[in-house]
């Protein structure tokens, strides 16, 4: 429904945020959820599956930076615990880069980073596999990142990240489980 959270998804912030904003718009007759929190620093904003843990999956969402001073663009949370902690693979358009990182405790930290040239208002698809400790980040069916980290071991929650004021639309969200 246009206005509210999508259906199955619960918002929530890392650090301190002013305000949750995700909502379900229509962009150019096309449902798209977008966060839209006009928040500050290392505030993460966090909209994630509510009561689904997946352990090893493929997941993909298409994404499109809007606008935003500080930073912009989002990507994909996954084996998340809770709103302190998860891993996070993200691109911004500011930057022009794909970044892995596990946030734990509140804190993140980059353990990857590779260059790419999405622009600002293009849509891209995010893509992230994990495999026991193995993984892979692509985008637009291109593999940018492939590591492996035992941080976080065990099932956990997917959903959709972004930074301090990043307003940034997400769509067609897709997870299959690996077997």
């Amino acid at each position: 429904t246009e206005g509210k959270l999508p259906s199955g998804f619960v918002a929530d912030a890392t650090n301190k945020a002013k305000s949750i904003k995700w909502n379900v718009i229509n962009d150019i007759g096309n449902k798209v959820v977008v966060q839209q929190a006009e928040n500050s620093g290392s505030c993460y904003n966090l909209l994630v599956l509510d009561k689904v843990a997946y352990n090893d999956f493929s997941a993909s969402v298409k994404i499109k930076a809007i606008s935003g001073e500080e930073d912009q663009g989002g990507g994909l949370v996954w084996r998340y615990i809770d709103k302190n902690n998860y891993y996070i693979a993200r691109y911004n358009p500011l930057e022009n880069n794909l970044r892995f990182y596990r946030v734990v405790n509140g804190n993140r930290k980059e353990l990857k980073s590779v260059d790419s040239d999405i622009k600002q208002g293009e849509w891209f698809t995010m893509a992230i596999e994990m495999k026991e400790n193995k993984i892979t980040c692509s985008l637009n069916g291109k593999k940018l990142i492939e590591t492996s980290d035992d941080t976080f071991n065990s099932a956990g929650q997917i959903g959709f990240w972004t930074k301090a004021d990043a307003v940034t639309y997400f769509d067609d969200l897709k997870i299959t489980t690996i077997k």
